[in-house]
């Protein structure tokens, strides 16, 4: 397929594995060949196909659950055959369907003591047989409560009413194994993936087949989603087992509209569509890649590629209701990693800013039916009811259901945005201390005026001071106090001066380290832009190589096989001459054999003769 630079919101989609902490282990999952996805989730539960003896059974978790879980988990046990497919319905988180080999498909309710219960799940709420061979693919209708979509080997697809536990339309005229099933948005048409290399649409409510064409014609097996409006796509093979990725128009399945080869693998590829980004999303079991498209003007254009080293066997999605809104999630996976690992997988949008990002995030499915079972098999129609993301940014993964208003939801809410940094607050100067003040009293008396100089007796004698009266003795010690506080005044005034010259430096130097802070930051988020897109160019590349890597092997291994094959061929060529060569020098052994019978035969003949004539003679 052809790497097309062109300019997405979503360009640089990058996916990170979760810890170790955050996985699912000590699981025992279902070691069945059948091509499932083995897990499921919505945002309180995972559901994982167990592998129990005697009988079929499948395990749902609390995501508050993940880590090493314990050995005595409850799990739901009440099928005869393996477990195939689990499906949650997409209006009651607690509801969820099962099918099995056991040729019946079970609808449960998760009990709300199921972390206390010590005993299995065995009584589900609705059992529907009827089919004839084992249920392999069960699907909830995404409109329409109640409808529920079973797809059996016994090539056909019934739809029920759950409530009435009634099968109401039976889709049929397969030729061999339904392979996929999936509904439209609207829940008007259904399509269908066959072993018989046909690609159906159907009418749900009339059961009628309305379109059908040739789809993938390698022999093992495909898988169809619907994307955006009556666009569909499809993964399978060529005949010569390369993987391919096809897209359709729903109004003539004549032949695709565009075709795209992926790979040389054997893998299957598993499809999963995100209507509100239209971005297709497509694993691949036996390898660690997950491949991401954007769905534009009726091509799928390629992003960019999450790899791993550790291979997948299944993969399950998160409803679009139960993402990580604030940290800019858009898609988490589940990842059957092993038969006893289940590992989250989450594809974010790099963004620096921590408000609600509204361009990335429009409004998703909301999980509320928009009519019953009874509009929706008397033919009314309706489009699925959105909710706006915004609301999950504020409150956090959205629960529904009977229990959605007491249950809490057990993805993380969002996390908090950090608390703006603002600048240090001044130091407060110090106050001055009070001080005592005294009364106000009378002021002194003026200085008496200036007059000339007395005569030399009298200056004489006026030099003498005059004896002081009491009132000129008090107003001096008042005038010494008054200075005294004064000067303790302005002492403590050049003091504060000063603490506040201090602090207002500091306020500036610590205004200069916040900003050089914010430009280091603002640098640092840059040099991880410019890193990030610098890892997704590194992994294009990787993927190519490695596609490169895999066609050489595979022409590697072919040019073994071949050379194998003649190497054989020798071998029997030489095995035949040699024993044409011993049938040869057989053949020479009989002839000398027979030349030395005949010579004494004509040695005979010639005493016989001579006897005879010797006899003719005497006679």
């Amino acid at each position: 397929m052809a790497f097309i630079v062109r300019s997405s919101k979503y360009r640089h989609v990058f996916g990170t594995a979760s810890k170790r902490e955050s996985c699912f282990e000590n699981l025992h999952l279902s070691i069945s060949a059948f091509d499932t996805n083995y897990v499921t989730a919505n945002p309180k539960y995972i559901s994982v196909n167990w592998n129990s003896g005697g009988g079929g059974a499948f395990c749902v978790v609390p995501h508050e659950e993940a880590g090493k879980l314990r050995g005595d988990f409850p799990i739901f046990a009440a099928h005869a055959g393996a477990v195939l497919d689990t499906a949650f319905s997409p209006f009651d988180d607690d509801v969820i369907a099962s099918g099995a080999e056991d040729h019946q498909a079970m609808v449960w309710r998760v009990p709300s003591d199921l972390l206390e219960r010590e005993e299995d799940v065995t009584e589900p709420l609705v059992t529907l047989g009827g089919h004839g061979r084992k249920v392999g693919h069960v699907a909830w209708n995404p409109v329409a409560s109640d409808v529920l979509a079973v797809a059996s080997s016994d090539y056909t697809v019934r739809l029920w009413d759950v409530q009435q536990k009634k099968s109401m339309v039976t889709l049929q005229g397969f030729k061999d194994a339904v392979l996929s099933i999936d509904w439209s948005a609207d829940g008007r048409s259904m399509a269908v993936a066959a072993r018989d290399k046909k690609l159906r649409l159907f009418d749900t409510r009339s059961g009628e087949c309305v379109q059908q064409g040739d789809s993938h014609q390698g022999i093992k097996g495909s898988r169809v989603t619907w994307l955006t409006g009556d666009r569909l796509a499809t993964t399978g093979f060529t005949r010569s087992s390369y993987r391919q990725l096809f897209l359709w128009n729903a109004q003539d399945l004549s032949k695709p509209l565009a075709t795209y080869d992926l790979d040389m693998s054997a893998g299957m590829l598993m499809p999963f569509y995100d209507p509100s980004t239209r971005m297709l999303y497509v694993g691949g079991k036996g390898d660690g890649n997950i491949r991401y498209y954007e769905f534009a003007d009726d091509q799928l254009h390629e992003l960019s590629m999450y790899s791993s080293s550790e291979p997948q066997r299944g993969l399950g999605v998160m409803p679009k209701r139960g993402v990580d809104v604030a940290h800019c999630e858009i898609m988490r996976f589940f990842k059957v990693a092993s038969n006893s690992l289940v590992e989250p997988i989450s594809f974010r949008v790099p963004r620096k800013s921590e408000a609600f990002q509204q361009d990335i995030y429009p409004p998703a499915f909301a999980g509320v039916p928009a009519m019953t079972a009874q509009e929706f098999f008397a033919g009314k129609n309706a489009e699925p009811r959105l909710v706006d993301m915004e609301q999950l940014f504020r409150d956090g993964p959205l629960v529904v259901g009977a229990a959605a208003g007491s249950a809490p939801a057990t993805v993380a809410a969002p996390v908090p945005a950090p608390a703006a940094v603002s600048a240090p607050a001044p130091v407060k100067a110090p106050s001055p201390e009070p001080v005592s003040v005294p009364a106000k009293t009378p002021s002194p008396a003026p200085p008496p005026a200036k007059t000339p100089s007395p005569e030399p007796a009298a200056a004489a004698r006026s030099a003498t001071p005059p004896p002081s009266t009491p009132r000129s003795t008090v107003s001096d010690i008042e005038l010494t106090t008054l200075r005294e506080t004064n000067q303790q005044l302005q002492h403590q005034l050049e003091q504060a001066t000063q603490a506040t010259a201090t602090a207002q430096s500091a306020a500036h130097s610590a205004s200069s380290q916040l900003l050089a802070s914010k430009h280091s930051v603002v640098q640092l988020q840059d040099q991880l832009t410019k890193t990030q897109l610098d890892v997704d160019s590194l992994r294009s590349e990787l993927a190519e190589a490695l596609a490169k890597v895999e066609a050489e092997q595979g022409e590697a291994t072919r040019a073994r096989d071949e050379a194998v094959r003649a190497e054989q061929m020798v071998a029997e060529y030489r095995e035949k001459l040699q024993k044409a060569e011993e049938s040869l020098q057989k053949m020479e052994n009989d002839r000398e054999s027979i030349r030395e019978e005949l010579a004494q035969a004509i040695s005979a003949a010639n005493a016989l003769a001579s006897a005879a004539e010797k006899a003719a003679d005497a006679m």
